[in-house]
């Protein structure tokens, strides 16, 4: 009887168990939303403000449906690839934006979708701002802190000559554009808001009127410091000023001006004979090594506009074998010299033979040896060993104990060198 008794008290439990399991499971469903959306902004920066940037990673959890969540990399075009529901737009979306649009696809696959997505990585666009325009130094900068405009154009490297009174910003979060005078730039510690920037916004520096407008010409290519430089309205500016502006002369006490950097101290490097002055359509040839010797036919006036190049001299292919730390094949410019070679292929090494190194040189389709004391080159400067050198040339070191007539050894692979 005490078994049946309770046996019976066991049944009558079973309604209850079961009403007690689909509260707490009820709640648990009401309380998931809640406990989603809490996680749904990423510490920095915050969800609610930041919209997703191509490049970000981002994490996708559907609640209690695992093989639906993953993390993906919003690719070039804004786009993620989800199983599913195919190619979603994220860019532009904030995470609860994002959320919202994916448990509306899921709908058609499960009952109630909860989900959360987290920024697990922001790309360089959602954790900078792009400088473009009149600045120094136009690029991507990273935000820190609560920078401003002010900061923003300190790190760009300021503002150009060019620059007008008005910065226009384009803000990502919202898409609008605004002008910032730069007055408020210089108060925006006292006011800030209209100079405040968020990441992924583009800060675009505006330039005045061309009528405004500095005038202007270029140097180019093998320069040690290439841009772009102002003609004064009363002095002109010629081919040598060019030149030492971009810091390829110098001026001496004396009022002469003499190569410096780039030039005569390293032809192997820039191809003064071949200089370009670029005026529209026009292209004039320009020596500029008899120009620095004197033949000032070539010291043109430059125009706004002009752009003056300096080219490098073609490659060719010469050869270092034996003792050297980095033998084989090298490619240098046109010019190179034996030292050139040496400094390409890192130096000699402890057991080569200075005083007996060749120059193999094919004339005419025979080989021929040309005598080089490393030696004296490399510590007495003797300019007579430093030899230009010819595509194909191979310079032989030969070790300690060998003469130079070692370089007969190499004259079997000599083709295999020339292909």
């Amino acid at each position: 009887m005490r078994s049946l008794r309770a046996h019976i008290g066991a049944v009558h439990l079973v309604p209850l168990f079961a009403a007690l399991f689909f509260v707490a499971l009820a709640a648990s469903e009401a309380a998931a939303p809640r406990a989603l959306e809490s996680e749904a902004n990423p510490s920095r920066p915050s969800s609610q403000a930041y919209r997703i940037a191509a490049g970000d990673l981002v994490s996708i959890t559907v609640w209690g449906q695992e093989q639906f969540s993953q993390d993906s990399q919003v690719n070039g075009v804004g786009t993620i690839s989800y199983p599913l529901l195919g190619d979603i737009n994220a860019a532009g979306l904030t995470c609860l934006e994002l959320q919202a649009q994916l448990e509306e696809g899921l709908k058609q696959y499960l009952k109630r979708p909860q989900v959360l997505v987290k920024v697990l990585r922001y790309s360089e666009a959602g954790t900078s701002v792009f400088v473009i325009g009149e600045v120094n130094a136009p690029g991507v900068y990273p935000l820190s802190g609560t920078m401003g405009l002010m900061q923003v154009l300190a790190a760009a490297g300021g503002t150009t000559s060019r620059a007008s009174d008005e910065i226009t910003v384009v803000e990502a979060r919202t898409g609008e554009i605004r002008t910032v005078g730069m007055e408020e730039v210089f108060t925006e510690l006292q006011s800030p808001g209209s100079a405040a920037v968020a990441p992924g916004d583009v800060v675009v520096v505006n330039g005045k009127p061309k009528a405004a407008q500095q005038r202007r010409y270029t140097v180019l290519g093998e320069v040690p410091k290439p841009g772009m430089y102002d003609i004064p309205a009363d002095t002109p500016v010629t081919v040598l000023d060019a030149m030492e502006a971009a810091g390829m002369l110098r001026t001496r006490s004396d009022g002469r001006r003499e190569p410096h950097a780039v030039g005569m101290d390293e032809p192997e490097i820039a191809d003064l004979e071949h200089a370009l002055l670029t005026r529209g359509d026009v292209l004039v040839a320009l020596n500029l090594v008899s120009l620095i010797q004197g033949d000032m036919s070539q010291n043109l006036l430059l125009q706004e506009g002009d752009v003056l190049t300096i080219p490098r001299r073609p490659l060719m292919s010469v050869y270092a074998l034996g003792e050297v730390r980095n033998p084989g094949k090298h490619s240098l410019s046109s010019g190179s010299t034996v030292m050139t070679l040496l400094n390409a292929t890192g130096a000699v090494t402890s057991s080569a033979n200075l005083a007996e190194a060749t120059v193999l040189r094919v004339v005419e389709g025979q080989p021929t040896a040309i005598h080089v004391d490393l030696a004296a080159l490399l510590r007495h400067a003797d300019p007579e060993q430093n030899i230009v050198l010819q595509e194909g040339d191979a310079l032989f070191v030969p070790c300690k104990g060998e003469k130079r007539n070692a370089f007969l050894r190499l004259v079997p692979i000599i083709p295999y060198l020339l292909n």
